[in-house]
């Protein structure tokens, strides 16, 4: 009688824990859909955050990383503090591309400056230090709606990740799909592709035959082919959205959109503190992170943001009204 009891008592608890691990993991699978943790894979640095299932899809992100700022230009490299063996920036042997390099420039190895002097920029910015890279071609303008469409329509919308590189559902999106064909809103044609995931922009520039820039390969190209100095007074368009690439501020060799137009996705992790810890060669970034980083800063964007050196960031699986990309190819 007594191990009758036992048992009868055994079952009863092993009865009561299922069903609580089960409505327990109940509870969590839908506070994990409510967090955004359904949109996307297991890996919490990938996942997309809140916004995605409360009806802000595609944020402007016009800000910066928290901390302290100091919202002013680069100094000319003339006037900045000297150190021992400065190196001096010399674009002088800058090239148009052709070929598989069409509508690309190319960047000279050697070495340049990044990051900001001690008073300057953010925290993220410094030290200000030098770097070595390879040479490399940039693309002159962003990828544009007509382009980033064509690709969709030859490899589909579903990028490396398992999710719509492109978010098509928001009303503010430059791309509709019609009969089963994305083309570009009327009038967007010519303006650079936004509401993309880093996944989608990555695997473009690999279906085009490159890559994204490094962070360091986009601040050298941006010193090197800006004819002057980014202002904070920076003239923005009328519109609440990027104007065509081909009518963006001018640099060397016609490239354009460099500032302001918007934010740049690059191949990097984002590091508080990697510039002290990073090798000063080719650069690539962390190893791993939480966010990607994004250079150039928007048409919304404060003034604090449209620098060179200014280092931006978001989640790769996130999508973006301010937020496109270029190409790089080695």
């Amino acid at each position: 009688m007594r191990a009758l009891l036992i048992l009868v008592t055994l079952v009863f608890i092993l009865t009561f824990a299922t069903y609580s691990s089960v409505v327990h993991g109940k509870n969590n699978q839908e506070k994990l859909s409510a967090s955004g943790g359904a949109f996307g894979a297991g890996n919490s640095l990938l996942i997309a955050p809140n916004y995605q299932d409360e009806g802000f899809s595609c944020p402007l992100l016009p800000s910066c990383p928290s901390g302290p700022s100091f919202p002013l230009p680069p100094v000319p490299r003339s006037a900045e503090p000297t150190k021992e063996s400065e190196v001096v920036s010399s674009p002088s042997n800058l090239a148009e591309g052709s070929g598989k390099y069409k509508g690309m420039i190319l960047i000279p190895a050697g070495p340049f400056e990044m990051g900001s002097p001690d008073g300057i920029g953010r925290a993220d910015e410094r030290p200000w230090h030098t770097v070595y890279l390879g040479d490399f071609y940039i693309s002159k303008h962003e990828v544009t709606n007509a382009e980033f469409c064509r690709f969709l329509n030859k490899q589909g919308e579903i990028s490396c990740d398992g999710l719509p590189s492109v978010r098509i559902d928001d009303e503010s999106s430059p791309i509709i799909k019609v009969a089963g064909t994305f083309q570009p809103r009327p009038g967007y044609a010519d303006r650079p592709v936004t509401h993309i995931s880093w996944f989608g922009a990555s695997d473009y520039a690999q279906w085009a035959g490159g890559r994204l820039p490094t962070s360091a390969q986009w601040e050298k190209a941006a010193l090197y082919t800006t004819i002057t100095t980014p202002k904070d007074n920076v003239v923005l368009s009328a519109e609440e959205q990027p104007g065509p690439v081909y009518t963006s501020d001018s640099g060397v060799f016609q490239i354009t959109g460099m500032f302001g137009s918007v934010w740049e996705w690059c191949s990097d992790w984002y590091g508080r503190d990697y510039y002290a810890l990073s090798p000063s060669q080719n650069p690539l970034g962390p190893s791993l992170g939480q966010e990607k980083i994004l250079r150039s800063g928007s048409w919304a964007s404060p003034v604090s943001s449209r620098r060179i050196q200014n280092v931006h960031k978001a989640v790769p699986r996130g999508y973006y009204r301010t937020v496109g990309f270029r190409v790089v190819k080695d």
